[in-house]
C-alpha cells in the first residue's frame, strides 16, 4: 500500500507515544510505500531533539531512532514541486503550509494522508485518514 505519511505518524512510532503507538506500528507494517514532502527528515530531527531535551530518550538513543527511521524507506519528495499548490492550500485553511505541503503530495498522487493531527483531518477530510483508518486491525 502506498500512503502520504504524516511526520506525526513516523515520531509516535519512533517514540512509542502512547496512545498513538500501536495505531502507528499497523499502519507500517501495512505500507510499503511511504511519501512525504522533503522537510519531514527536518521535522522528525526537530521531534526527537526535543525528546532528547525533556529527557524522554537520552542523545545516543535519539541517534538510533533517527537511523531507524531511515530505514522506513520514506520517498522524500521535493517540496519545490509542491510549494505553490501548498501555499493555496494554506490561505483557504488557515493551516500552516508545512501541514499542507504533505496535503498537496497526498492531492498530486491521488494518496490518503496518514495523520494524527486533528486539525488536519478536520479540513481535509477527502485526503487525511488516521493510521488506523488506513490499517485497521
Amino acid at each position: 500500500m502506498s500512503a502520504v505519511v504524516d511526520t506525526n505518524v513516523v515520531a509516535y512510532y519512533l517514540l512509542g507515544t502512547e496512545p498513538f503507538a500501536l495505531e502507528a506500528r499497523r499502519f507500517w507494517r501495512a505500507t510499503d510505500q511511504p511519501l512525504a514532502p522533503a522537510h519531514w527528515q527536518a521535522e522528525l530531527a526537530n521531534v526527537v531533539w526535543m525528546a532528547i531535551r525533556t529527557g524522554a530518550v537520552s542523545a545516543d538513543e535519539g541517534h538510533r531512532r533517527l537511523d531507524f527511521a531511515s530505514r522506513l524507506r520514506v520517498q522524500a519528495v521535493p517540496i519545490g514541486s509542491l510549494w505553490q499548490l501548498a501555499l493555496t492550500l494554506s490561505l483557504e485553511s488557515g493551516l500552516s503550509a508545512y501541514d499542507t505541503l504533505f496535503v498537496a503530495l497526498a492531492q498530486r498522487r491521488r494518496l490518503p494522508l496518514v495523520t494524527f493531527d486533528k486539525q488536519v483531518l478536520k479540513v481535509f477530510p477527502d485526503v487525511a485518514k488516521r493510521p488506523g483508518d488506513i490499517a485497521p486491525e
